[in-house]
């Protein structure tokens, strides 16, 4: 089983991706290379990888990088998908196996890219999920109060209109920080959960009291954090990738054990998501090495399930 690292190249060019369209002309190379724990040359290769994937990247008077305006986002819906006649000219080239003609060429490396990207879960990037993301993108970029529209809560099992000023929007986790306007708090919505996206012609009037939390592989948005470690089945691993895609990064092969692999990461203190994944699938579950809180925790649940 192919399992992303950290430093896998993959991994890391998305991750700086994500790092240049969340936080423009913030990151110099020197501090790229230093999150990444590599050279700065290998970030300068990366940059040329971006560059080959039709991205335009420039940089401000201190030498912090950003991604061209209007070419972000919706630059990254045009490097994923398909339009009509690339689809047609598909069909064609399929039955043209040495074809080497410059569209079949880039085809080739659309499906590369969709393939990496397919790695985080496929319905993050999506046509309907990028066209949300860039709403959110507009009125964050605006400062413009803006309504989730048909927003379905899963806390709350209602579907329903949230109000909101949105500051912060992490595509990888799928996850909208925002001023909830009704509740006067901040709220974390998923991004896939909104049916549409309005911008209204107001503008924040909150900007103080916003701040970004923290948010575990989970999805689950909190400052007040502790570390778990967890040994896995393969069977665990695949569940796990396959519903939470960030996670691919925390986990490594054990050195000692065929087949078995160290799950290691912070998680929200009242564990939150990660609860329910051991419950549904423990018996995949190794052990939990730790803490001791959150063995006695699941002890709790378990101890609590009445039919």
């Amino acid at each position: 089983m192919n399992v992303f690292h950290d430093n896998s190249p993959k991994n890391r060019l998305l991750g700086i991706l994500k790092n240049l369209l969340e936080q423009p002309c913030h990151y110099t190379i020197k501090m790229l290379a230093a999150r990444y724990n590599v050279s700065q040359s290998i970030i300068k290769k990366d940059f040329d990888e971006l560059k080959n994937a039709w991205f335009t990247l420039k940089y401000d008077k201190q030498y912090r990088y950003y991604l061209v305006s209007d070419k972000s986002l919706e630059h990254l819906e045009d490097v994923l998908f398909f339009t009509g006649p690339e689809k047609e000219f598909l069909l064609e080239a399929l039955t043209k196996a040495n074809a080497t003609d410059k569209r079949l060429e880039k085809i080739r490396s659309k499906l590369e890219r969709i393939y990496d990207v397919s790695k985080l879960g496929s319905s993050l990037f999506s046509r309907t999920f990028l066209d949300k993301a860039n709403l959110l993108e507009q009125a964050r970029k605006q400062k413009r109060v803006t309504t989730l529209l048909n927003y379905r809560s899963t806390m709350s099992s209602q579907v329903s209109n949230r109000v909101v000023e949105p500051f912060h929007i992490s595509t990888k986790e799928d996850i909208l920080h925002a001023y909830d306007l009704e509740r006067k708090e901040i709220r974390h919505f998923r991004i896939s959960r909104i049916e549409r996206v309005e911008l209204q012609t107001e503008n924040w009037q909150h900007e103080t009291l916003h701040h970004v939390a923290a948010t575990d592989p989970f999805r689950i948005v909190s400052d007040q954090q502790v570390y778990i470690h967890l040994k896995l089945k393969t069977g665990a691993v695949n569940e796990l990738i396959d519903k939470f895609p960030v996670s691919q990064a925390y986990i490594q092969p054990s050195s000692t054990e065929k087949d078995i692999y160290h799950f290691e990461c912070k998680v929200n203190a009242e564990f939150k998501g990660i609860s329910n994944f051991i419950l549904g699938h423990s018996e995949y579950i190794v052990e939990i090495v730790e803490p001791e809180s959150l063995i006695e925790h699941i002890n709790k649940k378990v101890e609590g399930i009445k039919f």
